[in-house]
């Protein structure tokens, strides 16, 4: 039997655009429907394996129920523009994707579908719609099924009757009864579901119903009466058309494979990289040019190397590239280096391929005399994609690269900090439509690029540094005319000097330490296991959500607070609740921080340490997140818990050498002090200047308490609310982070807000040039979209307006800490000291200091960060010192005034 696959996309489009967050191509346009549609669809199919299938789309004209009844579907919300505008889109993909697009005006999809079904069921087709709308179970009969697989349900006969107590036929009926608030169909005051499910289950359908009237109590009998032209009116609007004229015969539903220069273009325009189903073997990257009038000249003879010097002594840009046999800038090696000093022009010099017949190579030092010269000259503008990595190659192999310097992915990230990547073989497509070849489709098993053939490599080496030149243009183009040059030339890249630094420098481990803590958190977690099993009755995997969710819901018969797709939910926030519960939901938040510690941290450092230096040396993450701040990773030092003494036990291992101290520089406050200057409130300015505690003034406001009286508990409570601001938080997730009410919550959040009322008139600003602009910026002139900020989903919205309020101050906060690692990292070299910059931790500068060097140092780095930027309030930074990053004493330095 020949399978029919009918798809309600005006449904799943709907449906898509409202589950899932914000999504758009790198130009700022909204795909987020498309996406989940193609993935819901693509599932279907792949399950089904369909011989037909039909895409029903509706139409903008209004269909003969609108004609019929003026209010039909008259309360629905007016689509948001970012789903409108996909639209079109949509029809266009299921067309290139090989599919039969069907609408017609008057008609809703729904009737579409209707009368493709019922043409399927005669034809002897075994017919499946797609579609979440329970209008569509009415078709059910014979070999008519519904699958909705948002809810993840087959509907049959069977599945229709144990979900609404009727038969498919009598669905109508029952709808009519009880009306359809989705469509605006009134149905019988106090007739519900179950009642009008009653009723047809006793008498069949709407007139035998009406026809036995007697024996119904007088209440419903009235109403009934009082209701029946309603009733019987609603089945126009409810039923199904299964006559709709279309004049499309079943024959020209099958299904018919894309064509790749149809479908490859709007890959490319959505930007979806993997492949539809039935069109897997067709990429995004079909759809690119490459370039193919890109000369690239391998450079492997002296001859060649001294034409090249001759071309770059007279060269006013180099963009450069360095092929790696790993991705350890402090241990890997050079394989071969990429210049090019013009588009379609590009060198490759192979320093280090070593393979079986592999062609004899240039010296490291013959190339190195050569391109040393430019890589340092600084009338030679330097282009680079990640430069941070290749630069610290370079430093290890004796060059130094000078400024000026543009790196492609930095400039990426200042035009858009919400790109999913910044890789080139992403911005190259998307900026000048060129597939680049990418890493994983050159090298061989090994994973070694000393392995690839040189001929393999000279085009790949040599496209990356070409590319980055064109790149380059563009990009500095776009930051001109969105002002975004001084962020990016006066910030962004003189930091990635600084964090090559830092990384190169790392921070030295205690290892015997840390072992010894990681045998003492194995035996702690031993023991905490012990006790959940005791707790629990049975011994269980207590990492296994499924496990722990039968054991804390189905045992021990907790309450469940809530249910996810899979099963119960047994996150961090569910256990908290627990926790006032039974004794259970604390030992298995405790066992879950130690597991994580000892993966995470223990485990993690241990292998990462260099064993030539007993150090650690993280990777700080310049375009990692939205707001601008810096992000760690490989071992990911910001995240260490510091409120825990298991977390305060990982700190000790961290360790100053021998003759120094670690010194901790962080800034008091920041976030409300970058409030204090954006909103200019003169109450939380007047604290500040006066070196005021905000915290201590905030509780002793809310709470009706002279200041001297107010409590550690009442500063807490205040704390998490001034932050709370910050962070855009409502009054529920107050209420759930300090343990109150929803109305104290409230309460506190409005006294806030009325002692503190040039925050609010800020916020209010804020918000509402946000919804002109789509974007906030912070002091800096960092600009950050906030594409929900209109939409009519409330979650969405919400979402985007508590990042609305939130970036430009964590941003700003970001702005300043970055201005100060500038700042004191060119001091310091400056005045040719050996203390160094560790590590950044959001609000807190980490640095070794040689003891000798201790007190100058002290006032420098205080100075420089206190003076980072200029603000409507000071900024203050407190400074401790000690052996370890967690043992460490409070310290002041005196700086001169």
């Amino acid at each position: 039997m020949s399978k029919l696959c009918l798809v309600d996309a005006s449904g799943y489009l709907h449906r898509a655009f409202h589950a899932l967050p914000y999504l758009s191509t790198s130009k700022g346009e909204p795909v987020n429907a498309l996406y989940g549609f193609s993935r819901m669809v693509s599932k279907i199919l792949k399950t089904e394996k369909p011989d037909f299938v039909a895409v029903c789309f509706d139409t903008p004209v209004p269909t003969f129920r609108h004609t019929q009844y003026k209010a039909y579907k008259a309360t629905r919300e007016k689509p948001d523009d970012n789903l409108l505008f996909q639209l079109p889109l949509a029809e266009a993909l299921v067309k290139a994707w090989g599919f039969p697009c069907l609408k017609m005006d008057g008609y809703e999809a729904d009737d579409v579908i209707a009368t493709l079904a019922r043409m399927g069921q005669k034809g002897g087709f075994d017919v499946l719609i797609l579609s979440g709308d329970k209008d569509t179970l009415q078709l059910i009969r014979g070999s008519v099924r519904v699958r909705d697989d948002v809810r993840n349900v087959d509907y049959d006969a069977a599945k229709v009757k144990e979900r609404y107590g009727v038969e498919p036929e009598q669905l109508i009926d029952l709808f009519c009864l009880m009306g359809d608030k989705t469509d605006n169909v009134a149905g019988v005051p106090g007739v519900g579901e179950k009642t009008a499910a009653k009723l047809l289950a006793e008498h069949g359908s709407l007139e035998k119903i009406y026809k036995s009237l007697n024996g119904t109590p007088s209440a419903l009998r009235e109403n009934l009466l009082k209701y029946k032209d309603t009733v019987f009116s609603n089945r126009t609007l409810i039923q199904l058309k299964e006559d709709v004229p279309l004049e499309t015969p079943l024959e020209s539903l099958k299904w018919k494979k894309p064509d790749p220069a149809v479908l490859a273009p709007l890959l490319q325009r959505l930007e979806f990289r993997s492949g539809l189903y039935g069109a897997e073997e067709i990429s995004v990257d079909a759809a690119f040019d490459t370039n193919k009038s890109r000369h690239v000249q391998t450079v492997t003879e002296k001859s060649q190397l001294d034409s090249l010097r001759d071309r770059l002594q007279h060269t006013s840009l180099l963009s450069y590239d360095l092929e790696t046999d790993g991705l350890n800038p402090l241990h890997c090696s050079i394989v071969g280096v990429a210049l090019s000093v013009k588009k379609d022009e590009a060198w490759y010099i192979p320093v280090g391929h070593a393979y079986l017949g592999a062609p004899a190579q240039l010296s490291w030092p013959a190339v190195k005399a050569v391109i040393q010269p430019a890589l340092e000259n600084p009338n030679i503008r330097k282009l680079g994609q990640n430069i941070k990595f290749d630069n610290a190659i370079l430093k290890r192999h004796g060059i130094e690269v000078r400024p000026p310097t543009f790196d492609t992915m930095v400039a990426a990230y200042c035009l858009d900090p919400s790109r999913p990547s910044y890789s080139l073989k992403d911005l190259a497509p998307d900026t000048l439509g060129e597939r680049m070849v990418k890493i994983d489709e050159l090298l061989g098993e090994d994973g070694n690029f000393a392995s690839v053939l040189i001929e393999k490599a000279a085009p790949y080496a040599g496209a990356d540094a070409e590319v980055v030149v064109r790149l380059t243009e563009i990009l500095e183009k776009k930051l001109r005319e969105n002002n975004l040059t001084d962020l990016f030339e006066k910030m962004e890249m003189p930091l990635v000097d600084v964090i090559q630094a830092m990384e190169t420098a790392g921070i030295k481990i205690d290892a015997d330490y840390l072992k010894d803590i990681g045998r003492k958190f194995e035996a702690d977690r031993k023991a905490l296991e012990t006790e959940i099993f005791n707790l629990a009755g049975e011994e269980f995997l207590v990492n296994s959500t499924k496990q722990l969710g039968r054991i804390l819901f189905d045992k021990l018969k907790l309450p469940v607070i809530r249910k996810t797709k899979t099963g119960f939910s047994t996150d961090e926030e569910v256990l908290l609740k627990l926790v006032k519960i039974h004794p259970i939901g604390e030992k298995v938040l405790a066992y879950r921080e130690l597991a994580k510690l000892i993966s995470t941290y223990v485990g993690s450092v241990l292998e990462l340490v260099d064993p030539a230096t007993s150090r650690v040396h993280t990777s700080f993450n310049q375009t990692g997140t939205a707001t601008g701040r810096l992000s760690s990773s490989e071992p990911n030092l910001q995240n260490i818990p510091i409120r825990t003494e298991h977390g305060r036990e990982i700190r000790r291992a961290f360790v100053a050498e021998k003759g120094h101290l670690l010194v901790s520089a962080d800034y008091s406050q920041i976030d409300l002090r970058a409030l204090a200057h954006v909103s200019e409130d003169p109450l939380l300015m007047k604290i500040f200047k006066s070196d005021g505690d905000v915290h201590m003034s905030t509780a002793a406001e809310i709470f009706h308490v002279p200041f001297a009286q107010v409590t550690n508990d009442m500063r807490q409570k205040a704390k998490a609310i001034n932050f709370g601001i910050v962070y855009g938080q409502q009054a529920y997730g107050l209420s759930q982070s300090i343990g109150i009410s929803l109305e104290d919550a409230q309460r506190f959040i409005s006294a806030t807000f009325e002692r503190y009322a040039g925050v609010k008139a800020w916020i209010d600003r804020t918000l509402a040039d946000a919804r002109k602009t789509g974007a906030v910026t912070t002091l800096s002139g960092r600009r950050r979209p906030v594409r929900d900020i209109n939409s009519s989903n409330g979650a969405l919205r919400g979402a985007a307006e508590r990042i609305a309020i939130n970036t430009p101050i964590q941003g700003s906060s970001a702005d300043i800490i970055k201005a100060a690692m500038i700042k004191v990292y060119n001091d310091l070299k400056k005045n040719k000291l050996k203390t160094q910059m560790l590590v950044q931790v959001h609000d807190d500068l980490l640095f070794e200091v040689p003891e000798v060097e201790l007190e100058d140092v002290l006032r420098l780095i205080k100075k420089d960060m206190e003076e980072a930027m200029e603000l409507r309030v000071p900024l203050r930074v407190d400074m401790k010192s000690g052996r370890n990053w967690n043992d460490m004493t409070a310290i002041h330095a005196q700086v001169p005034s």
